[in-house]
């Protein structure tokens, strides 16, 4: 007899983990961390604002890959969260990139698997969001990608991003 899963499996811990060590992480501290003052890092969407002056600083580093992929996935799994722990009107749970797949095909035709889409945000029926894209588009383009703004709108509308 198959065995059915009743629902997604989800990666909530994991992700808010991930977010913690963007905030301190002492044997293996974020890169930039001089940038960040974890004083004005309380989850809220106030605190988006200094994630990024953080990004707008850290992407004029010479950074080898390693170092962006741990911004990209701390950092994202921060953005996340700060929609998670804002939203009033969903409920948002995180999956990696195979459950969402498994929820909805169209997230393959994004590209493929890859870091920005490592971690997905959900919402319910097929209704997702790339925190992670989006830092890593900010990384690319600078303030124009704007991680306040993309949790604004998230928390706004709660559609597509």
């Amino acid at each position: 007899m198959p065995l059915f899963r009743r629902g997604p499996q989800l990666k909530d811990d994991a992700l808010n983990g991930l977010s913690g060590m963007f905030l301190s992480c002492p044997t293996d501290p974020t890169p930039g961390a001089d940038k960040l003052d974890s004083s004005k890092l309380d989850l809220s969407l106030a605190s988006l604002a200094h994630v990024d002056d953080y990004l707008d600083a850290i992407r004029t580093r010479k950074l080898d890959e390693r170092d962006k992929a741990v911004i990209v996935l701390r950092c994202g799994a921060y953005v996340g969260e700060v929609i998670r722990q804002n939203s009033t009107e969903r409920d948002f749970h995180w999956l990696d990139y195979e459950e969402a797949l498994r929820l909805d095909s169209r997230i393959g035709t994004m590209g493929g698997k890859s870091l920005g889409l490592s971690a997905i945000l959900w919402s319910g029926e097929q209704r997702f969001s790339f925190p992670l894209a989006k830092v890593m588009k900010f990384l690319q383009n600078g303030r124009e990608d704007s991680v306040q703004f993309f949790a604004q709108a998230m928390l706004s509308n709660g559609s597509q991003s």
